[in-house]
């Protein structure tokens, strides 16, 4: 566990705490990486400009590439995902787990995954994990929403990455395009973890937070 960066310094009777997504994305940004592209995404089946479809097709070529994310966007949407999650009451220390439908696009998949590790919440991406509305599921899925329209005081034109997705929590659903893009929620901080606390379910075993930090760097950001 060479490469944390500890919160509470180990000891002979305290084990100390870190967070994996703190070395990857706050850390590195400290030392002036913030414009390293770390995640990148297929290229947008209908391009949108705040949160509006393209119709110039001269646009729509020039917007129909693959998705590039640098380091500041992403610590800058995952954590205010995980705020928005704060904000809908989940409790990670409840034993709350995040889980995604099949048809979620990768990047949100992605941003969620780190959102959740940032708060201590598990993710269970396990082949035939669960995704109805059990009160200890927080569920990420597709949704028919409109566009959110810009200008409110409220809601930011900076793009949510989080079109067409929502977020359901027991029989409670939020559309994360509105949420993200709400001024009034709160980004969250970074949460110092045992190193032994589970993070991740996978088929191929359970992942601590202390022995995550390869599987984010691989599985999840595409480069950092």
């Amino acid at each position: 566990m060479t490469d944390f960066h500890y919160f509470a310094v180990p000891t002979a009777t305290d084990p100390g705490t870190l967070n994996p997504v703190y070395e990857l994305l706050d850390f590195p940004i400290a030392m002036g990486k913030a414009e390293d592209i770390v995640l990148t995404g297929p290229a947008p089946e209908k391009p949108l400009v705040d949160g509006r479809e393209v119709t110039d097709p001269r646009l729509v070529k020039a917007l129909s590439v693959p998705v590039e994310l640098d380091r500041a966007e992403v610590l800058d949407r995952s954590s205010k995902l995980a705020g928005v999650l704060r904000a809908m009451g989940v409790v990670p220390e409840s034993g709350a787990r995040l889980t995604f439908a099949e048809d979620v696009p990768p990047l949100a998949r992605a941003l969620g995954v780190l959102a959740a590790a940032r708060i201590g919440l598990i993710v269970d991406l396990r082949a035939g994990a669960p995704s109805d509305s059990a009160s200890d599921l927080v569920v990420l899925h597709t949704i028919a929403a409109e566009p959110i329209e810009p200008g409110r005081a409220s809601v930011r034109v900076t793009r949510s990455r989080f079109e067409g997705v929502g977020v359901t929590i027991g029989s409670e659903t939020a559309n994360l395009d509105q949420a993200m893009r709400d001024s009034r929620v709160e980004f969250a901080a970074v949460v110092p973890l045992d190193p032994q606390r589970t993070l991740v379910l996978t088929d191929d075993g359970d992942l601590e937070a202390g022995t995550s930090l390869d599987w984010y760097r691989t599985e999840v950001l595409s480069a950092s």
